[in-house]
């Protein structure tokens, strides 16, 4: 999986959904959807064991709650963004960028238990599935 778009769902959103057009259920039921696939992918991609599986679980609850919180956070600015004012504005993206803060910090202490568990050869493959792309093919 592409780091970028592992970046993506574990943070729970990029700047494309507060630009997004779509219906807002259409939008949430796609996002949805993406974070659910990425959650799938990371769990093959760090080959998850049985063992592991209660705190993949708080993994990927945190992935969904981050991403759910963000969708919300950026439908709410877009319904309102005709109406509001500069400091609402301002304000709406400060409550997004507060949300990814939180959701970020959220999926640290989720994603760090199940790490500390995790035998050395796993703990490669997830220094590697998180590691910026040109880092890759160096």
């Amino acid at each position: 999986m592409k780091p970028v778009l592992l970046a993506l769902a574990l943070l729970g959103t990029s700047t494309c959904w507060a630009q997004a057009s779509a219906p807002a259920a259409s939008s949430h039921q796609h996002h949805a959807e993406t974070v659910d696939d990425r959650v799938k992918e990371l769990h093959a991609e760090l080959k998850i064991t049985p063992a592991e599986e209660d705190k993949w679980a708080k993994v990927a609850d945190v992935m969904r709650n981050n991403a759910k919180t963000v969708d919300d956070l950026i439908q709410q600015r877009h319904d309102n963004a005709q109406q509001q004012t500069a400091v609402e504005n301002l304000q709406s993206w400060n409550e997004i960028a507060q949300a990814n803060a939180d959701g970020s910090k959220a999926m640290l202490d989720a994603f760090s238990a199940l790490y500390a568990d995790m035998p050395d050869a796993q703990k490669k493959l997830a220094d590697a599935a998180f590691r910026p792309e040109q880092a890759h093919t160096k």
